[in-house]
């Protein structure tokens, strides 16, 4: 039986650390290539990403898939944005691709939360 959201000629998109860099990388070409006028592709640069994500990675997506995939991606880029952009006192650990942070840091953002709920 199918996942919820899928059809047996459209199967529900699964994404690893290499595909999400494959689509990324197609993304920024398209990007380059003017077929991004807005804040979203152009009918020939989802065309563009469609053919060659399924040329490099095998899977053929739909159109509707890749734009969930852009519009997931552009929601944790603003979070990280923010994360990074706003807070004082954060590192990266490159070594683990994780956010470093004092546990003076981690306590008084828990405190927040706690006061907020």
């Amino acid at each position: 039986m199918a996942k919820k959201g899928a059809s047996s000629s459209n199967p529900v998109a699964t994404w690893n650390a290499h595909n999400i860099s494959i689509f990324c990388d197609l993304c920024i070409k398209e990007v380059e290539a003017g077929h991004r006028p807005g804040t979203h592709f152009d009918k020939e640069g989802y065309a563009n990403i469609r053919a060659n994500f399924k040329a490099e990675t095998g899977h053929d997506y739909e159109k509707k898939q890749l734009k969930n995939k852009w519009d997931a991606l552009k929601n944790e880029w603003k979070l990280w944005k923010e994360l990074v952009g706003k807070e004082t006192g954060l590192g990266w650990n490159s070594s683990k691709g994780t956010v470093d942070a004092s546990e003076e840091w981690l306590n008084n953002k828990i405190q927040v939360c706690v006061f907020i709920f």
